[in-house]
C-alpha cells in the first residue's frame, strides 16, 4: 500500500494533526484579516483622489504583484496604500497612474 492512500492510519492521524494546526492558523489570523479587508473598503471608498487610484487598482486585471513591479514600488508599500495606512508621494502616484493606463494632461 502506497503512503498517503486513505486507509493508511499513519497518513489519517498525520493529516488530522495537520488540518488542525491549519485551522488554528486561520482562527487566529482571520480577526486581523477582516480588519485589514474592512480599512481596504474604507479606503477604496474615499472622494478622493487616492479613493480614485485604489479603485482602478482593485478593478485591473493586472495582480498587486505586477501593478506595484511596473510602478517601482514594494508589494507592501502598495498593500498599506489601499488599506489607507501609508499615502503616496506624488511621483509615486503618477507611477500607479500610468501603470494603470491613466493619462495625465499639462494645465499649461
Amino acid at each position: 500500500m502506497s503512503r498517503g492512500a486513505p486507509s493508511d492510519p499513519r497518513t489519517d492521524g498525520d493529516e488530522k494533526v495537520r488540518l488542525a494546526r491549519h485551522r488554528s492558523e486561520i482562527a487566529t489570523e482571520l480577526p486581523d484579516l477582516v480588519a485589514r479587508d474592512r480599512m481596504r473598503n474604507e479606503a477604496r471608498e474615499e472622494a478622493t483622489l487616492s479613493g480614485e487610484l485604489r479603485r482602478a487598482i482593485h478593478a485591473n486585471a493586472m495582480s498587486l504583484t505586477v501593478i506595484a513591479k511596473k510602478a517601482g514600488i514594494s508589494v507592501l508599500l502598495l498593500d498599506e496604500f489601499l488599506t489607507g495606512e501609508r499615502t503616496l508621494r506624488s511621483d509615486v502616484m503618477d507611477r500607479l497612474a500610468g501603470v494603470l493606463g491613466y493619462v495625465l494632461q499639462s494645465l499649461t
